[in-house]
């Protein structure tokens, strides 16, 4: 099986905010390095950890950044802008990503897509969790997308990289939901591409931290943004 960087695709720069990691950001960059497709960098951001994440980051990462404003939304921006590839695909320090997850990411691009999103599986779960991730929200994925709402998550999506920077990149100023704001700045100029085949098996810690919590905040989240309308026009770039 080909491990080296192809040539005749696109180079595939890849982007794991951690912040206090250290037990889970070992598999995830093991995964990464395991890739029937070789990434063209992996950059880790250490959000202002206390503990061992930026050590195992170097152990593994081409390049570790440091970004001391904590948040998601400033670590994610921070890694894409440190990024050289013409894609950048994200993924968090909790989440394994499939052998061919690279592969297919580079199979998804071409004319006028400017992103690339896949689904999301639990992999630490109940046999009921995972059943929920595994159907309900791939369901729920599969028909955002059809209805025109693409719903990325941070955990599992690639950008063109002049896309990400015509829109402007993540909005700094909301505390979560960073990744559906950008969804819907990127889906004004240009198409969103679904690949099933394009798998990664996140931690359920937040889930089972607790279940009504969890998904309330990310559904009013969601649909807050949704309605509120939050971005601006841009200009389409095909």
């Amino acid at each position: 099986m080909n491990r080296g960087i192809d040539k005749n695709h696109h180079e595939v720069s890849v982007v794991v905010p951690a912040y206090n990691e250290e037990k889970l950001l070992k598999s995830c960059l093991e995964s990464l390095r395991n890739q029937s497709l070789e990434a063209h960098e992996i950059i880790v951001v250490d959000n202002a950890s206390t503990d061992d994440t930026a050590k195992i980051a170097k152990e593994y990462a081409d390049k570790v950044v440091y970004e001391p404003r904590k948040g998601v939304a400033f670590a994610r921006q921070r890694g894409f802008k440190e990024a050289k590839g013409d894609l950048i695909a994200s993924t968090d320090a909790d989440t394994i990503v499939t052998e061919n997850w690279i592969r297919e990411i580079q199979k998804s691009f071409h004319k006028n897509i400017v992103c690339v999103y896949g689904p999301v599986y639990l992999a630490d779960a109940t046999v009921f969790e995972k059943y929920l991730a595994k159907f309900g929200f791939t369901f729920f994925l599969i028909a955002s997308h059809y209805l025109g709402v693409p719903n990325i998550t941070g955990m599992n999506f690639a950008v063109s990289k002049r896309a990400f920077e015509h829109v402007g990149g993540f909005d700094l100023t909301v505390k979560s939901a960073e990744d559906v704001t950008l969804a819907l700045k990127l889906k004004k100029i240009g198409k969103m591409h679904f690949n099933s085949k394009m798998l990664v098996y996140t931690s359920a810690r937040r889930l089972q931290a607790g279940r009504r919590d969890f998904l309330t905040h990310h559904a009013l989240n969601y649909l807050s943004i949704l309605f509120h309308g939050k971005t601006r026009g841009f200009e389409d770039i095909r």
